[in-house]
């Protein structure tokens, strides 16, 4: 396949994207957590999208993206913390051969150049997209319901 749409995003491979006035084909995935606590993020571009249908009853079927993901290291990624910039080396390539995500785990991204500045002619920036249709909500307040009652003590003095 060449499109495919799931959890709100639209995606495409690298190729179909090519060209066009959109370039879906963006992905990327949160990854397991390091020695220091911090979840590793994985950017890549998907080149295949594969469905792989099991006979049987009940059918099954699994979507995975082929990706060629960029090196998540530092010298791969970079991560401005005040400005909230995230910036991926595209000559660098992940050196594992790891290429499969799960159709679930994929997010979409964009990456931007910088046309202005040749010393940084090697890197994009990444663009985090939003879903499509949905809306996110950060700080949850605990709201207290009818059925939901609170036991009070009240002290009286004589």
């Amino acid at each position: 396949m060449n499109k495919y749409c799931v959890n709100g995003f639209k995606f495409q491979t690298e190729e179909v994207s090519r060209n066009k006035k959109t370039i879906n084909s963006g992905v990327y995935i949160q990854g397991d957590v390091d020695g220091t606590g911090q979840t590793t993020e994985y950017y890549g571009v998907i080149q295949e999208i594969i469905k792989v249908m099991y006979s049987g009853w009940p059918k099954k079927k699994i979507v995975l993206f082929w990706c060629e993901w960029f090196d998540p290291s530092h010298r791969g990624t970079k991560v401005e913390h005040q400005h909230n910039i995230i910036e991926v080396k595209h000559t660098r390539k992940y050196r594992s051969y790891d290429p499969f995500t799960i159709e679930q785990n994929a997010k979409k991204v964009y990456y931007a150049s910088y046309p202005l500045h040749r010393d940084k002619a090697d890197w994009w920036v990444i663009i985090k997209s939003k879903h499509v249709g949905r809306i996110e909500i950060d700080n949850v307040l605990d709201v207290g319901y009818q059925n939901d009652f609170a036991i009070v003590q009240v002290e009286e003095e004589f």
